[in-house]
């Protein structure tokens, strides 16, 4: 479960209200929760905020039940794992705003990414001799895309659009087919998301601003 709540600090004081300033005025931060199963204790979640985390460590420092961050290599179609150990953290890896990344916690921990906005990333999609899968996060200024199948559509090239569910452990999945997308589901601003492109695809195409942001953004 994510929640996106998006503010403007004044000097002195917090106001809430519509926003019509810079981005680089605008803080807030999202809440992941991260869960724990019977499994495996995997949950995916995004950078969508600039929340001063250079390094895979420095995310698992400030959550004392993170046991392992990993990110997706789509040039290999692995992932590579920084995991925390008696000497420090292994294999550990920078982090980059507006990216997705799989953590994995020991006890359900609510994770906070808070900061100022980021200028939201071009992806460069790739496929493979193998699979063909991409991590991306909806950026914060694509409200307009609501549906798996409407991001496969803006990106083009998309062949699957799937989300974690954490609860389950499993990948659900969404395909293009002859009568439209198989097993849809609705999306929101700041979802961690893997895609499969049937050829490399650069996506957005257009950088847009973030002009506008409500007062406050509730997302589930």
């Amino acid at each position: 479960m994510k929640k996106l709540m998006i503010l403007l600090l004044l000097v002195g004081i917090v106001s809430l209200y519509a926003l019509e300033s810079d981005p680089s005025d605008t803080v807030g931060f999202v809440k992941y929760s991260c869960v724990t199963t019977t499994g495996t204790n995997l949950n995916f979640m995004a950078l969508p905020m600039d929340a001063g985390y250079a390094n895979a460590s420095d995310l698992g420092a400030a959550y004392a039940n993170i046991d392992q961050v990993a990110k997706w290599d789509a040039a290999n179609q692995v992932w590579n794992a920084a995991n925390p150990g008696p000497f420090g953290w292994a294999n550990d890896f920078a982090l980059t705003d507006g990216y997705s990344y799989m953590v994995s916690v020991t006890a359900a921990t609510d994770i906070f990414i808070a900061g100022g906005m980021i200028t939201q990333p071009q992806y460069s999609l790739v496929t493979t001799s193998g699979t063909n899968l991409n991590s991306i996060m909806l950026p914060l200024n694509r409200s307009d895309l609501t549906l798996a199948s409407e991001l496969g559509t803006d990106i083009t090239n998309v062949d699957q659009v799937a989300n974690w569910d954490s609860a389950n452990q499993v990948w659900n999945a969404a395909n293009p087919g002859p009568f439209g997308w198989a097993n849809d589901f609705a999306i929101a601003i700041g979802d961690p998301l893997m895609v499969s492109v049937t050829a490399n695809t650069v996506w957005p195409t257009t950088a847009k601003s973030l002009k506008k942001i409500n007062k406050h953004q509730n997302l589930r």
